[in-house]
C-alpha cells in the first residue's frame, strides 16, 4: 500500500497493497500465526513453549486508526493458540509513566505493551524489560533505528511504527523568492553555511516573516537544539548512557553557531521565550517562518488548518538537518513499538515473547501499515512509501538517528535543565561554553542521583 501527501497535504492511503510475505510465526498464506501448542513447538527465546494455558495482560496505545489491527493480531493468534488468552487493554501515552509506576508498585504489570517508544528504556536499567534481540529480524531495519533503542547494547523494543525530525519546510516562501533551489535536492544533506543561506533568502523582518523558527521556551521540541549541535561533530551523552558529554569543543562550536542565527536577524525576536508549540503551530502554519523542527507528526494538524479555513494552505516539505560540512545529517525517533515487561512469570514472558514476534513479524508489520498513523520500520516495506512524499522522506530519515537519552536515567529532569542553560546564552548571559559546561555538571549530578 502506497502512501502520499496529496494537494493541500491530505493524507491519501492507495490502493495495491503490496502482497504479503511469510516471517517469523506468522503463516505466508493466511496470515495466522503458526501454532506454538506442539510439544516439540520453540519459542524465538529458546526452549519449549509451555502447554498450559496461560493468560497475557497486553497494553495498546489508543491510536483509533490501529485499534481493528490490534483486534486481529489477538484474534489470529488466540485461534493458532488454543492455550493462549489475551486480554487487550487500551491505554492512552498520557501519564503512561504514572500508570506503570503503580503497575510497577502494585505488581500488575502488563505483560507485553504496545505503545510510544519515548518513555519506557528507562525501565530496562531497572531490570523491568526483557531483552528482545533474538526476536529482531534485525537485518531488515536500519541499525540505527535499533541503536537509538537500546540500552547496554541490548534490544528491548521492537519498533514497529516510527517517524523522523528534520526540518519542516515552507516551500512556498523559497518559491516566492526563487530561492527553491537553496534547499536540498531528493533529501541530500547539506552544509551550515547553506543552511544559513536559505534562511536569509526568505527571510523578511518588515513582514514578520523569518528564515528559521527558532525558541528556547520550553522542554518543548528540544531535541532539535541537540540536532544542531550534533551536526557539529557534539554528542549529547556518552556512547555507555552514563553520563553527559555535551561540553565538548564540537558542543560550544555548535552552540556558538546555533545562537549566532540570532545575531543575522533570521529568527524570530524574543526566541528564547518562545515555545515550540508557538512557533511550529502557529508562526509556521501562519506562513511567518521559512523552517523549523518538526516531522509528519505536525502534518495532520496543517491539514486540519487548511481545510477548515484558518489557515492559508501552503505546500509543506521536510529536508534534513544541516551539518557543518554538509555531509551527514542528524535526527531523533519517536513512534511506536512493542516490548515485553519483566514480570518473573517464565511461562508468560515465553508466550509474551511469542506474541511480539508475532506481531513484527513482516507480515505482521504490513497489516500495521495499513494505517495512516504509520510508518513502517522494515527496511524491506519501505517500497511502500513514494520517495517524494513526506513518508518517503521520513524513511529516508531513519538513518540519521542519533542517541536523544530516552534511557539516561533521570532523563526528564536533565531536559528540565537544558533550555534555561540555552536561553542563557541567547541573552547573552553566559557564553556557549558556560552554559554547556553548567548543564553537563548538572546533567551529571541528576544522572548520579536517579542511578542510586
Amino acid at each position: 500500500m502506497k502512501k502520499r501527501i496529496a494537494a493541500g497535504m491530505s493524507l491519501v492511503l492507495l490502493a495495491g497493497l503490496v502482497a504479503a510475505c511469510g516471517g517469523g510465526g506468522a503463516s505466508s498464506q493466511g496470515g495466522t500465526p503458526s501454532s506454538g501448542t506442539g510439544s516439540n513447538t520453540n519459542n524465538a527465546a529458546g526452549g519449549d513453549l509451555p502447554k498450559d494455558k496461560v493468560e497475557l495482560t497486553w497494553w495498546v496505545d489508543a491510536r483509533d486508526d490501529v485499534q481493528a489491527i490490534y483486534e486481529g493480531y489477538k484474534a489470529d493468534f488466540e485461534k493458532a493458540n488454543a492455550n493462549v488468552k489475551i486480554n487487550l487493554v487500551k491505554t492512552p501515552d498520557d501519564k503512561i509513566n504514572e500508570r506503570i509506576s503503580i503497575a510497577v508498585n502494585t505488581n500488575q504489570l502488563p505483560d507485553v505493551q504496545q505503545g510510544g517508544i519515548f518513555w519506557p528504556l528507562t525501565y530496562a536499567k531497572k531490570g523491568l524489560l526483557v531483552p528482545l534481540d533474538d526476536i529482531i529480524e534485525k537485518a531488515d531495519f536500519d541499525e540505527k533505528t535499533l541503536g537509538s533503542l537500546a540500552v547496554d547494547g541490548k534490544s528491548y523494543i521492537y519498533p514497529n511504527s516510527m517517524t523522523a525530525s528534520g526540518l519542516l519546510v515552507n516551500r512556498d516562501l523559497f518559491k516566492a523568492k526563487n530561492a527553491d533551489g537553496l534547499l536540498p535536492k531528493n533529501m541530500g544533506t547539506w552544509s551550515y553555511d547553506q543552511f544559513v543561506q536559505a534562511a536569509k533568502a526568505v527571510n523578511d523582518p518588515a513582514k514578520q516573516v523569518y528564515g528559521f523558527g527558532m525558541y528556547a521556551g520550553d522542554t518543548g521540541g528540544d531535541q532539535g537544539h541537540h540536532m544542531f549541535l550534533w551536526g557539529f561533530g557534539a554528542k549529547t551523552w556518552s556512547d555507555d548512557n552514563t553520563k553527559a558529554v555535551l561540553n565538548s569543543a564540537e558542543g560550544v562550536a555548535g552552540l556558538e553557531a546555533y545562537v549566532k542565527l540570532l545575531d543575522e536577524g533570521v529568527v524570530p525576536p524574543g526566541a528564547a521565550g518562545l515555545k515550540a508549540g508557538a512557533v511550529i503551530n502557529e508562526m509556521f502554519l501562519q506562513g511567518k517562518i521559512g523552517m523549523t523542527f518538526g516531522s509528519i507528526g505536525n502534518i495532520s494538524a496543517f491539514e486540519k488548518a487548511f481545510k477548515d479555513g484558518s489557515a492559508k494552505t501552503f505546500e509543506v516539505d521536510l529536508v534534513p538537518y544541516p551539518s557543518k560540512d554538509g555531509k551527514s545529517s542528524n535526527s531523533v525517533l519517536f513512534g511506536y513499538g512493542t516490548w515485553v515487561w519483566n514480570t518473573k512469570n517464565d511461562a508468560k514472558m515465553k508466550w509474551a515473547k511469542e506474541f511480539a514476534k508475532y506481531i513484527n513479524t513482516k507480515e505482521g508489520m504490513e497489516k500495521m501499515a495499513k494505517a495512516p498513523s504509520v510508518i513502517s520500520t522494515r527496511k524491506s516495506l519501505s517500497k511502500n512509501y513514494d520517495d517524494g512524499s513526506i513518508q518517503g522522506k521520513t524513511f529516508k530519515l531513519f538513518q540519521y538517528a542519533g542517541n536523544i537519552g530516552v534511557a539516561i536515567p533521570g532523563y526528564t529532569e536533565t531536559r528540565n535543565a537544558f533550555f534555561p542553560e540555552l536561553q542563557a546564552v541567547m541573552t547573552k548571559k553566559k557564553t556557549a561554553k558556560q552554559a554547556l559546561d553548567d548543564w553537563t555538571k548538572k546533567a551529571n549530578d541528576i544522572i548520579a542521583n536517579a542511578s542510586k
